[in-house]
């Protein structure tokens, strides 16, 4: 197993791996290291130990602790990064590039300037590089990030009145989402669940895990608890002070500590894990015809037919395919007696002159 340590180059910064060549580093320690940037400048985050793995990638070495000159020397290239970011910024006018500049980084052997930008889209800045390691007699690297970056680099102070966690000890973005602030009843208004980057907090995520440990030991909101003065129906929960808002029959709504619920409080789900459920929407016809889940009826498209088939039951056990069709009764077997065979009708010539009677067959169409 290799031995590796590893060090942070920049403040609250990711934490890269080297390997200290058999020497012993101690946390906090300034040291001089060899990374892909050049020569620079980081402080131990994690003392040397043993990384777990055989097939352990090449790693960049360690070259001695910081002396009083490098760290003199650091300080010099930072309060050069500011002229580099000014001259960035007069060609990137110049050049007329759609691109906004963030800071500059220069190495500890002044070799390599490294510049963060933010930008909407791709920018092509080849010109922009070598007017740029023309003028600062380096090597140039531009790199694109995003909001939550440009709050890491730019620092500043967050709601609670300290500085982004961020900047000061975060070095990698947790995912956070909305469901977060739900389960830890914060108001869900974008000014103040949002941080100085325009997006979630990332302290949501901090206490997440406990909350919802702490949802899975108190009832469930709609759940039925038993009270003192009987069964009861939970409208709301205080994680924080273990209490409950019961509203029990014929009694004002009232907040209960959960040490005060008698037995039979949970009904067997309600201190279950609270997970977030998918709503279900249910659409059924206005008739009650169907009540299946998801299927939408339209009553207009049913026939009279099919509304008597859907309410009353039919004697048979044949499907509707099957059934009988429905003989139509023709002129003159109005008053026939079922079961008799009807009676030939001898058709009677009008008189002479006279118009004949109207009859389905010769009646003339109507237009619509």
């Amino acid at each position: 197993m290799p031995i590796v340590v590893g060090i942070s180059l920049r403040t609250a910064g990711k934490i890269y791996y080297f390997d200290p060549r058999g020497e012993s580093y101690y946390r906090g320690e300034q040291v001089v290291v060899v990374s892909a940037r050049g020569v620079e400048l980081g402080v131990v985050k994690e003392p040397p130990y043993n990384m777990p793995g055989d097939g352990a990638p090449p790693l960049d070495t360690v070259l001695r602790r910081a002396t009083a000159y490098d760290i003199k020397r650091n300080s010099d290239n930072r309060a050069r990064e500011g002229a580099a970011l000014v001259a960035c910024r007069q060609h990137v006018e110049g050049l007329k590039l759609p691109m906004q500049l963030i800071d500059a980084q220069i190495s500890l052997d002044a070799s390599n300037v490294l510049i963060h930008f933010l930008s909407e889209n791709r920018v092509d800045f080849r010109e922009l590089v070598r007017e740029l390691a023309r003028e600062l007699h380096a090597r140039i690297e531009l790199r694109q990030v995003g909001v939550r970056d440009e709050a890491k680099l730019i620092n500043g102070c967050g709601i609670c009145g300290r500085g982004l966690c961020c900047s000061s000890f975060l070095n990698n973005f947790a995912p956070v989402s909305i469901s977060m602030a739900k389960v830890q009843g914060l108001a869900l208004n974008p000014q103040k669940i949002s941080g100085a980057c325009g997006r979630l907090m990332c302290c949501l995520a901090f206490e997440n895990d406990m909350y919802n440990e702490m949802r899975g030991e108190l009832p469930r909101v709609n759940s039925t608890v038993q009270t003192q003065n009987g069964p009861g129906k939970v409208l709301r929960v205080n994680l924080l002070g273990r209490q409950v808002e019961v509203a029990v029959e014929n009694e004002p709504p009232a907040w209960i500590p959960v040490d005060e619920l008698t037995g039979g409080t949970c009904a067997g789900k309600c201190c279950a894990p609270q997970m977030d459920e998918p709503e279900e929407m249910i659409v059924t016809s206005e008739e009650g015809f169907y009540d299946e889940p998801g299927k939408i009826i339209i009553i207009d498209d049913f026939v009279p037919e099919m509304r008597e088939q859907n309410t009353t039951t039919s004697s048979t056990d044949a499907p509707t395919s099957q059934r009988p069709r429905r003989r139509r009764r023709r002129p003159g077997q109005a008053n026939a007696t079922p079961g008799t065979p009807p009676a030939a009708a001898s058709p009677e010539k009008p008189a002479a002159g006279a118009t004949p009677a109207e009859t389905p067959r010769n009646r003339p169409r109507r237009r619509r």
